[in-house]
């Protein structure tokens, strides 16, 4: 099997263990307290590659955390994806007719803000035009599948509270970014997913 059989194999495996898009798109939206992210993948030298940002100190939760593009739902917004697809455009140029919109899954509550965050899963065409919106992302870095999955990148992350309270996190640390908390776990989930580890 050929380089790029095998990457079409997997993005066709995930979209199969996704959940459909409609099914969890009006999830939650009502309460108020929604969020949904984007979490956009493309292939780039014979590996997928996922994007991640990195906010910015001037936002008002997760100042300085490895996130994906994404945020709280607007009352323009009329599905949990429009909040997805939104965000990711403002936050770092992904115009959305330009994703390939594999399929969701449940997310969960961020432990910081109590908010309800739901991925969305994506196939960008290349990352080259991307381009952060400086008053809410810092960095846009993005990580090859092959390191996400190697163990050598993991390791345990410090965390300092503004109360001085220091706790520790499983973590994923690449060039200098850290990827934990709610982050990682969505990127652990899919990982699940794209390896036939979880089925929908």
């Amino acid at each position: 099997m050929s380089i790029s059989e095998r990457i079409n194999q997997r993005v066709a495996r995930l979209r199969q263990s996704l959940e459909p898009i409609d099914q969890l798109a009006r999830h939650r939206i009502g309460a108020g307290r929604g969020a949904a992210v984007l979490m956009p993948i493309f292939e780039l030298d014979d590996d997928l590659h996922l994007v991640y940002i990195r906010r910015s100190d001037h936002v008002d939760s997760h100042r300085g955390q490895v996130a994906f593009p994404g945020g709280r739902v607007d009352p323009t917004d009329e599905t949990l994806l429009h909040t997805a697809l939104r965000e990711a455009r403002e936050e770092v140029g992904i115009e959305p007719e330009s994703v390939d919109l594999l399929g969701c899954f449940e997310g969960t509550v961020a432990r910081t803000s109590e908010i309800h965050v739901t991925p969305f899963v994506g196939v960008i065409p290349a990352a080259h035009g991307l381009r952060a919106d400086p008053k809410e992302v810092a960095a846009i870095f993005f990580v090859p599948m092959s390191a996400l999955e190697d163990s050598s990148y993991r390791g345990t992350y410090r965390f300092r509270r503004d109360s001085g309270t220091v706790t520790e996190h499983p973590a994923i640390f690449y060039n200098d970014q850290v990827i934990w908390g709610l982050t990682l776990r969505f990127t652990e989930e899919l990982l699940d997913r794209m390896n036939g580890s979880t089925t929908a």
